[in-house]
């Protein structure tokens, strides 16, 4: 009797011991699998992060940010106005560079040849400026036309123009320093014009860093056939923010007799100060 109580404790004893182990063994393999676990979730999120940087960095990523606009009648931008008056048909824009870079697929209606330069000139300083000095791109796939413009945003100008990466044709047509020319225009129109002056008047002593600004955006084009292009510069009056500008006025200067008119750009119509002042 006594043995087979001492047989009865040592097999529990055994079964005890048996069961912590395999516990512990257990416990060590969820240890285990879990810092497995760990280490290929952190390895594969590395590999992750790597590959998105190596993607964000690469300049010829293949799914980059972007948006195509096609209804262009429902798209409200001042660059669409651009175009409309230099007759240029716009079919598409895409958006590039998590939308900062705009590429305008359109139907010019003039070759680049020296007939038309001041016509380009004036195209691609309009555009640019409606277009806030973000770098942009025109494309005429029926000319074999690929204009890339690049801008100094911080200076409001126009660093480069090139048509299939040669910048021959443009080299001597892109935004230029201001000559006296368009100083007096600007002079003229800010001294006859009483709400010019007092826009101007009204930012000089604004403090969040919004100024205004006026100055010749387009030349009289010797070969355009409307009499607006031909005969009269045109102004620019507007807000400059840090980052971009903000258009109140524009108006056309006749280049012979300094005549004055408002343009009104949604409607594309030019009227007399004293209609603009009436329907105001």
């Amino acid at each position: 009797m006594r043995k087979t109580a001492l047989y009865i404790i040592l097999v529990v004893v055994v079964i005890g011991i048996s069961g912590c182990t395999n516990k512990a063994i257990s416990k060590d393999n969820t240890v285990q699998n879990k810092t497995t676990q760990n280490e290929v979730a952190s390895d594969l999120k590395s590999n992750q992060t790597e590959n998105s940087v190596k993607e964000i960095d690469s300049p010829n990523v293949k799914n980059d940010t972007s948006d195509t606009i096609t209804d262009i009648t429902a798209w409200n931008h001042p660059v669409k106005y651009v175009f409309k008056n230099a007759s240029v048909d716009i079919s598409k824009v895409v958006f590039k560079n998590n939308k900062t870079y705009p590429i305008f697929y359109v139907n010019l209606s003039k070759n680049l040849d020296d007939s038309n330069k001041v016509y380009y000139k004036n195209l691609i300083k309009q555009v640019a400026t409606a277009n806030g000095y973000w770098d942009y791109e025109i494309i005429d796939q029926s000319k074999n036309i690929d204009i890339k413009v690049s801008c100094d945003r911080l200076n409001r100008s126009v660093k480069e123009t090139t048509n299939n990466g040669d910048n021959t044709y443009f080299a001597n047509i892109t935004q230029s320093p201001v000559v006296n020319t368009d100083s007096e225009m600007v002079d003229y129109l800010t001294n006859n014009v009483s709400e010019v002056k007092s826009f101007m008047q009204s930012l000089q002593s604004n403090q969040n860093g919004v100024k205004g600004v006026t100055y010749v955006e387009r030349e009289p084009d010797p070969n355009s056939s409307s009499i607006y292009l031909k005969n009269y510069y045109g102004l620019y009056v507007g807000e400059s923010h840090p980052d971009h500008n903000v258009n109140i006025y524009r108006f056309a200067i006749n280049k012979d007799n300094r005549e004055i008119l408002y343009y009104d750009v949604v409607s594309d119509k030019y009227e007399s100060l004293s209609d603009w002042r009436a329907n105001k």
